[in-house]
C-alpha cells in the first residue's frame, strides 16, 4: 500500500501578489463600512453655534462659580414605570441651601436629553409640591441613559442649572444615578 503525497505548492510571484492584494483589499473594505456608518449615524454636533458660545465660555464659567458659592445642593429622584409607547418618568426635585432649608425658584424646567441620539429631548415644566420639592412626568420613548438638566431662576432673577446624569431603569421602580 503506498500514500501518494501531492508536490509541495511554489509560491509564485503571481501567488504572492493575490495574497497581498486579497489581503489589503478587505481592509479597505472593513474601513469603508467603519466610515460609512460613522457618518450616516452621528454627525457630532452637538450645539449648533458653537463658536459663539466658546467666545463666551468666561462667562459660563464665572456663572459656574457664583452658583458653587451658594453652597445649594440638587437632588433629581426619579421613579419609571414602562408604558406601551415607552417609559414614563416621575421625577422629584429638591433644591436646598447650605443651612438644609428649601430654596423656592421661579420657572423650574427639566429637560431629559439622551448623549447620542437626537430627536428623543424632552422638556417639562415642574411643579410646587408644597414641601419645597418641585415635581412632573415626563414620556420618554426608551429606558437607558439619559442626561437630566435642570433649568430655573433664583428668587433674585439670577440663573440656576444643575446637569446630572441618569439610567432609566427597562423595569419599574427606582432609578440609578
Amino acid at each position: 500500500m503506498s500514500i501518494e503525497t501531492s508536490p509541495p505548492k511554489i509560491w509564485t510571484g503571481r501567488r504572492i501578489l493575490i495574497g497581498l492584494s486579497a489581503f489589503f483589499l478587505s481592509v479597505f473594505a472593513a474601513n469603508g463600512v467603519m466610515v460609512y456608518y460613522a457618518l450616516s449615524t452621528f454627525d457630532g454636533v452637538e450645539t449648533d453655534d458653537a463658536y459663539r458660545k466658546g467666545r463666551a465660555y468666561n462667562h459660563v464659567l464665572e456663572a459656574d462659580a457664583a452658583q458653587t458659592a451658594l453652597g445649594w445642593t440638587t437632588t433629581i429622584e426619579t421613579k419609571s414605570s414602562i408604558l406601551a409607547e415607552g417609559v414614563s418618568v416621575y421625577a422629584t426635585v429638591t433644591v436646598t441651601t447650605a443651612d438644609g432649608e428649601a430654596t423656592p425658584l421661579q420657572e423650574p424646567v427639566l429637560t431629559f436629553w439622551r448623549p447620542t441620539v437626537q430627536g428623543m429631548d424632552k422638556q417639562i415644566k415642574i411643579v410646587p409640591a408644597g414641601d419645597g420639592s418641585y415635581q412632573g412626568v415626563a414620556r420618554l420613548e426608551q429606558p437607558g441613559n439619559w442626561i437630566v438638566r435642570l433649568d430655573a431662576l433664583t428668587q433674585e432673577g439670577g440663573p440656576y442649572a444643575h446637569e446630572e446624569r441618569l439610567f432609566i431603569s427597562p423595569t419599574a421602580g427606582e432609578n440609578l444615578r
